[in-house]
């Protein structure tokens, strides 16, 4: 053979060689984009947070987060939410697991829910220092209900400029859930006399309570009660205990008392749920939030869901889950839109969260 067709042929070949090399790496190509497409479409199929990034319709794409937020217990899931969403999304699971350091979060994505979110837990537990985690005044407002709620004396001392009321209020409560006259001696004499009376009434519908209510219209003409007075007097009501009429330091108080004070029997009168709410007015800083707690109460105690809906989006929320809460009735829970919080509300309603 000549020597200049061997060389062509060998070339041929080196051609073909070459041809089928370069195939086998667009097939190669080709397989690794397939195999890759495969494994992303089971990824986005399997994988629960990127099918909730795919959700297009917002609403949907908060309840897909929530849920799988509160069902794995993964507070960390919310953080692809924000604003209320995100904070009632760590509430949830913060409510879920008994976890109040979640709360922090949810403090930092929408404060209200957030302060709701310590104030449960410093009801559920009596643990006063989780206010400390809360803003300046949110502070303020936490310790005192939960210092009055715990009957904690010393959680008052964050009270802010509140923490005089808050101590006698406290003194107030526990001298008449202990039936201990020597209470009232922490009870400041110059306590808005008007928020202590309207205690003594909330006091009276209290399982350990059985006080029939002080009216000021038994006041003798001319004489200023002090707060520290009604304290006492109420005590001795609640005991039917005429001796501890003698503790009122004047005697035309000390013969009212002796007129007033019976042998005790229970209270069936109910709440004045208008004198609470006007006295509310008289409670400072705090008088948003002794309305809407008082509204809460009344609408719990006549199972009237209309004065929830009266109330901001967030505490008509607590309305409704304290309602579904104490009845153990998750039809409350329906009146709340939001899934996360909805969830928390059947959660606290099947399992009575707060007991």
């Amino acid at each position: 053979m000549p020597k200049e067709s061997t060389s062509k042929a060998k070339e041929g070949l080196d051609e073909d060689k070459l041809r089928r090399g370069k195939f086998l790496i667009y097939l190669s190509i080709v397989a690794f984009i397939i195999i890759l497409a495969i494994i992303s479409t089971f990824y986005v199929y399997t994988n629960p947070i990127q099918q909730c990034k795919n959700v297009i319709i917002y609403s949907n794409k908060v309840s897909c987060f929530s849920n799988l937020a509160y069902s794995t217990g993964n507070a960390s899931i919310c953080s692809y939410l924000s604003g209320s969403y995100a904070a009632s999304c760590y509430q949830s699971v913060a409510y879920k697991l008994s976890n109040a350091s979640i709360c922090k979060y949810a403090i930092s994505a929408y404060e209200p829910i957030g302060a709701s979110c310590i104030e449960y837990f410093v009801n559920k537990t009596g643990n006063i220092s989780l206010c400390n985690s809360l803003p300046y005044n949110d502070k303020q407002t936490c310790a005192f209900f939960g210092a009055l709620n715990s009957q904690n004396l010393s959680a008052c001392e964050l009270a802010g400029p509140n923490m005089s009321l808050c101590f006698s209020s406290v003194s107030l409560s526990r001298a008449i859930y202990y039936k201990d006259i020597f209470y009232c001696y922490n009870v400041s004499a110059s306590t808005n006399k008007t928020f202590i009376s309207d205690i003594i009434s909330y006091s009276k519908a209290k399982p350990n309570s059985t006080i029939m209510g002080i009216s000021f219209s038994f006041i003798p003409a001319g004489y200023n009660i002090t707060a520290r007075d009604l304290c006492i007097l109420s005590v001795a009501q609640e005991l039917g205990n005429k001796s501890y009429c003698s503790m009122l330091n004047y005697s035309i108080m000390q013969s009212a008392c002796y007129q007033l004070v019976s042998p005790v029997q229970p209270s069936s009168s109910k709440v004045n749920y208008t004198s609470l709410l006007q006295a509310c007015s008289n409670a400072g800083s705090f008088a948003n939030t002794c309305r809407t707690l008082v509204l809460i109460s009344e609408a719990v105690s006549n199972k009237d869901v209309n004065i929830c809906k009266t109330l901001n989006q967030t505490a008509s929320w607590q309305c409704f889950t304290t309602l579904a809460r104490t009845y153990k009735d998750v039809s409350y829970c329906g009146y709340i839109t939001n899934a996360t919080v909805n969830n928390a509300c059947i959660l606290s309603a099947k399992y009575n969260a707060t007991s």
